[in-house]
């Protein structure tokens, strides 16, 4: 069970992010980097091994039977101070592929009301991380 394998915040903040990446079933090169920029950009490359992360994940994930409580637990370990930026990193990895599934909206409305962000605030944020990574990819505003 994963409630004896995380216990560090930088635990959390990947298993949250693998979490956003796994959802809509598969793991695209997209999303791969798209993680990986992320992790390294806050300094988690120095604290983890990605690899050995991801084998920690792949090892419980298939039995989470109540995504709340696992959401809760991530939350609990990461303690963001900022929930904003957690929860823009959230959709931007959820967005990665291009597109964002039925599933991984419903995981964003949930991490959005474990993290106190109304959704006003949650729509916003989703239509920024979109255009953004729209305008990346066409390069026009």
């Amino acid at each position: 069970m994963y409630t004896g394998l995380l216990k560090a915040p930088e635990e959390g903040v990947c298993h949250l992010f693998y979490h956003c990446c796994m959802k809509d079933g598969s793991f695209k090169e997209t999303e791969l980097d798209t993680i990986s920029d992320k992790l390294v950009s806050i300094n988690l490359h120095k604290k983890l091994n990605f690899k050995d992360e991801m084998q920690k994940y792949k090892s419980y994930v298939n039995t989470i039977t109540d995504e709340d409580i696992y959401l809760q637990y991530l939350i609990g370990i990461i303690k963001p101070l900022q929930p904003l930026a957690l929860f823009s990193w959230c959709v931007e990895l959820c967005t990665a592929d291009g597109e964002v599934s039925f599933e991984e909206d419903a995981l964003l409305t949930r991490i959005a009301r474990l993290l106190n962000i109304g959704d006003t605030e949650k729509d916003l944020i989703q239509r920024l991380m979109i255009q953004r990574k729209i305008v990346t990819v066409d390069k026009e505003f």
